[in-house]
């Protein structure tokens, strides 16, 4: 079962540090920056050379044969393979894994050792003399299943889940397994470059500030594959991610515990948009289209040691990936191979808010609605009240209207309400021709009731 180093997955879960990119922390920076390594291992398992195997966070093997594919099991770094232990660190030429030497860890080195696992010790057939290499997904869950727990237990509380370390593992080789038995293998830390090479650094990884930070200036590559970054090193010429601008010490902020999301997401912005400006002077961010990039820290890291965190600008494409950079920002800039086009300036004098939209203004026009406000609630019950004395008069004309039809029920539904009676007295002066010609066009609408409710209104003085 494939699975992500413990270094990705803690990285990558919502609370992050998370990735809560604000714009300016764009897919929070976060953890979510996985180194992803190099991936074609073909010849890689073949050669009978020591090999470098950092964990990569796409779940692929990453690694980096010595130079001489044809070695036998007679290399240089033999002695040191098979004698290092816990704690020792390796170092080597560049691209010369084979030729590995213990040396001192004050001094520059490439590997430093957590654990030596020897795995005739394992259970079952799989490690047996007559058994054949494993296979590349096998690798690839060996240095999880064993490299990951052990780099975990060898720093303890320095153990930095989004540190700038990858965990690795260093073996020997399909040549040597097969033809010297050669089981043993080397779990512990590099610090990745470009072109799959390992950078050299010095002291213990745990006495070390393991932020991923880098000098302004940085260019950090791009996987093409997955459009994320790989937060390795690379010429700034080439395909990349994103650019350092600058590095932020949240400790000499923030001297005590570590500060809250909101603290620090405010002092970083600040300091990286300082820094940014003053990296791409005398050029301005807006006209590069470019956006600032920071991450925050976690409570592991914090605790872990790590403090600082970096500045960058990149560009992020609507699908979550990361358009790639050629040159520098302050160079010859091409975006997913597009020169960056500035957006128009704005006049300076669009730029003084303060006069433009003067405050106390909105404070006095404010009271004014609330006041103009119930005055028209006042009317529109008043408008309300209207419409149920209309919805009676029409109630009443439709009682009308049945006894029309309906003679003999009629006096049935009038007799439980003798109200109705005084409605037909008005129109009873027009019939008996008086003078009170305008009363019938007051009333015009029971004209209609008048002439046949004149007949029935007799019976009920009856």
């Amino acid at each position: 079962m494939l699975q992500l180093s413990e270094r990705m997955s803690a990285s990558d879960e919502p609370a992050r540090d998370t990735a809560r990119p604000a714009l300016l922390r764009t897919l929070q920076a976060t953890s979510t920056r996985r180194a992803l390594l190099l991936t074609a291992l073909g010849g890689l398992l073949i050669a009978g050379v020591i090999i470098a195997l950092p964990i990569g966070g796409n779940g692929r093997l990453a690694g980096y044969a010595g130079s001489d594919a044809r070695a036998g099991i007679g290399f240089k770094g033999s002695a040191a393979f098979a004698n290092a232990k816990r704690g020792d660190c390796l170092n080597w030429p560049d691209k010369s894994p084979d030729a590995a030497t213990i040396v001192d860890c004050s001094g520059e080195h490439r590997f430093e050792v957590a654990e030596a696992i020897d795995m005739r010790t394992f259970p079952g057939a799989e490690y047996g003399p007559d058994a054949p290499p494993p296979s590349e997904a096998r690798i690839q869950q060996i240095s999880v299943e064993q490299c990951q727990p052990a780099v975990r237990e060898y720093l303890g509380d320095r153990y930095d889940p989004n540190s700038r370390f990858t965990i690795s593992m260093l073996w020997a080789g399909d040549k040597a397994w097969k033809q010297s038995g050669e089981r043993r293998m080397l779990c512990g830390l590099q610090l990745p470059g470009a072109d799959n090479q390992q950078i050299a650094f010095k002291g213990r990884v745990a006495d070390l500030d393991q932020s991923k930070v880098w000098p302004a200036g940085t260019c950090l590559g791009i996987d093409p594959s997955t459009n994320q970054p790989t937060d390795v090193p690379v010429d700034c010429s080439a395909p990349h991610a994103m650019e350092v601008t600058g590095t932020v010490n949240l400790a000499e902020k923030f001297p005590g515990g570590l500060p809250s999301e909101q603290d620090q997401d405010s002092f970083i912005k600040d300091a990286c948009t300082r820094m940014t400006d003053a990296f791409l002077a005398p050029l301005q961010l807006r006209t590069t289209t470019l956006t600032l990039i920071y991450s925050t820290i976690s409570l592991p890291s914090w605790t872990a040691g790590s403090h600082q965190v970096a500045c960058s600008i990149g560009a992020t494409l609507g699908n979550g990936g990361w358009a790639t950079l050629l040159n520098s920002a302050k160079g010859a800039l091409l975006i997913n191979g597009q020169p960056p086009i500035p957006p128009p300036d704005i006049p300076q004098e669009r730029l003084n808010l303060p006069p433009i939209v003067p405050m106390p203004t909105p404070d006095q026009s404010t009271p004014s609605y609330p006041q103009s406000t119930p005055s028209y609630s006042q009317s529109a019950p008043t408008y309300s009240q209207s419409v149920p004395n209309n919805s009676q008069s029409s109630q009443q004309g439709n009682q009308h209207l049945p006894q029309q039809q309906q003679p003999g029920p009629a006096p049935q539904s009038q007799a439980p309400a003798p109200a109705p009676a005084p409605a037909p007295a008005p129109p009873a002066p027009p019939a008996d021709g008086g003078g009170g010609g305008e009363a019938p066009a007051v009333e015009g609408p029971p004209l209609e009731a008048p002439a046949a409710p004149v007949e029935p209104a007799a019976p009920p003085p009856a």
